[in-house]
């Protein structure tokens, strides 16, 4: 999938990637020396090249700093926050089981 790059309000050059259906990285291009950032998509949108300048620029003011990305690791991936919730209530889990015998229900 392509990355697409933007210019934001303050005249700072971003890429935004899709990371998941919900979850896109904002990540600082060309001398700028923001930290990167991970947005929330909206439900209309799946694709970054679907949406103006001006809405990407509305998510990156809401979008929050990525802690746990390192300059040297691509993904970065937060697990300091946790999980994040999905929108669809499709991460349901079972309850876990405490007795060997599977007979706590």
């Amino acid at each position: 999938m392509s990355h697409r790059r933007f210019v934001d309000s303050a005249g700072r050059r971003w890429e935004v990637r899709v990371a998941s259906k919900g979850d896109w990285r904002f990540e600082p291009v060309s001398g700028n020396p923001s930290p990167r950032r991970r947005g929330d998509v909206p439900l209309y949108a799946t694709d970054p090249f679907e949406l103006s300048e001006q809405e990407l620029r509305t998510i990156l003011d809401a979008a929050r700093e990525d802690a746990g990305a390192s300059p040297g690791s691509p993904s970065g991936d937060d697990a300091a926050a946790g999980p994040r919730k999905s929108p669809f209530h499709d991460d349901w889990r079972p309850p876990e089981r405490k007795s060997p015998f599977r007979d706590d229900l």
